[in-house]
């Protein structure tokens, strides 16, 4: 013992891979999907001028590159003046990309209070800094240090920064408060029509989306709830302004990867995501059962946070049986939290929540030991 080093106990963070697939590779896989995705809501955005006046997409390129060079700056630095940490700059590049993409961009046309919040440039830029910079050091390389990630990091860095404006940034009901449309509440009957139901709000749930992710450039064009909702949405995360992107990019990349990504806790996410809107509109009385699913599974927080957040190997179940469970309770978190607190962002709390979850999930069942 007394000639063996140091570091020969010392084990790497998760992912695990062996085989053909390495880490390094997984994470540059990763990162080329983001990337892809990156690119695609900056194309869409870039039709667009805030009120600031800066190109929306320029916004979501300044904010991307701000987030990784952060990230990967920070990790170099932490590898260099600490023995114990590794240094993994694919890994960083890809939180950074996550961080950028998780954050909300646009300018909804009805929202007087746009001043109010950091959702335009160059005020986004500091919020992204400082979700990257708290992200890397406390939830990705402090909490590696001692010995678990509890919580996603970019979800949780993103909470504890914008939590002391919640009631601007995340909470719909006061977000939209001065406008002139009022948000309807999902705890009760909606519709795509252009009339309220049962005095729910002051325009119907569809008006309300077709106001909120309608291109501000046309305001002439009001596009279809599916269009919108599923093709190119003009607020939200930038990770999910188009859906349809999320889920070519995200299929191709478990696919790629398949034996190495957690894509049953997607599949059990939006499954129950689905099955879940259905039954509230069934309960509500919805005048439609279209309008309450397509909010509910193309909102860009629940598709980007479902390919790309709660497949995180390092703060999700081991088991295939367990990831089930995870995605189910992701998503029946998600639809309260939406349903009852107004807040349409209620995936990415239902994140933190079910991350602090995974031990107990993972003592539901424990795998086989090898041999006998």
């Amino acid at each position: 013992m007394s000639n063996e080093s140091s570091n020969d106990l010392v084990v790497n963070p998760a992912p695990h891979i062996t085989g053909t697939m390495s880490k390094n590779r997984l994470m540059q896989y990763t990162f080329i999907a983001l990337a892809i995705i990156t690119a695609v809501s900056a194309a869409l955005w870039s039709q667009t001028t805030t009120n600031s006046g800066w190109n929306l997409g320029l916004t979501v390129g300044v904010c991307a590159v701000i987030a990784v060079g952060i990230a990967v700056a920070v990790d170099l630095l932490i590898g260099k003046v600490t023995a114990d940490s590794e240094v993994n700059t694919w890994s960083a590049a890809v939180f950074g990309l996550i961080v950028a993409s998780c954050y909300s961009l646009g300018t909804p046309t009805m929202n007087t209070e746009i001043g109010l919040l950091p959702v335009e440039a160059p005020s986004a830029f500091f919020y992204v800094a400082l979700i990257s910079l708290v992200g890397i050091v406390v939830f990705k390389k402090l909490m590696s240090l001692a010995g678990r990630k509890w919580v996603n990091p970019a979800a949780a860095a993103k909470f504890l920064v914008l939590l002391p404006t919640i009631t601007t940034t995340l909470l719909a009901v006061d977000h939209l408060k001065s406008g002139p449309l009022g948000v309807p509440s999902l705890a009760g009957p909606i519709g795509a029509g252009a009339a309220p139901l049962s005095g729910n709000g002051l325009a119907s749930f569809g008006t309300y989306l077709q106001g909120c992710y309608a291109n501000p450039s046309l305001p002439t064009v009001v596009p279809s709830i599916e269009s919108l909702m599923i093709l190119e949405k003009f607020h939200g995360w930038v990770g999910g302004a188009s859906s349809i992107a999320v889920i070519i990019v995200g299929i191709a990349l478990f696919v790629l990867a398949r034996k190495y990504i957690k894509w049953k806790i997607t599949v059990s996410y939006l499954v129950a995501i689905a099955v879940l809107s259905l039954i509230l509109s069934f309960a509500f009385g919805d005048a439609d059962l279209t309008t309450r699913l397509l909010f509910e599974v193309f909102i860009g927080s629940s598709i980007f946070l479902a390919f790309f957040m709660a497949t995180d190997p390092a703060t999700t179940p081991f088991s295939g049986f367990g990831q089930i469970i995870f995605g189910v309770g992701l998503a029946v978190l998600t639809i309260l939290i939406q349903t009852y607190m107004n807040f349409f962002g209620g995936s990415l709390l239902a994140l933190l929540i079910m991350n602090l979850t995974v031990p107990l999930i993972d003592k539901i069942r424990i795998n086989k030991p090898f041999g006998r």
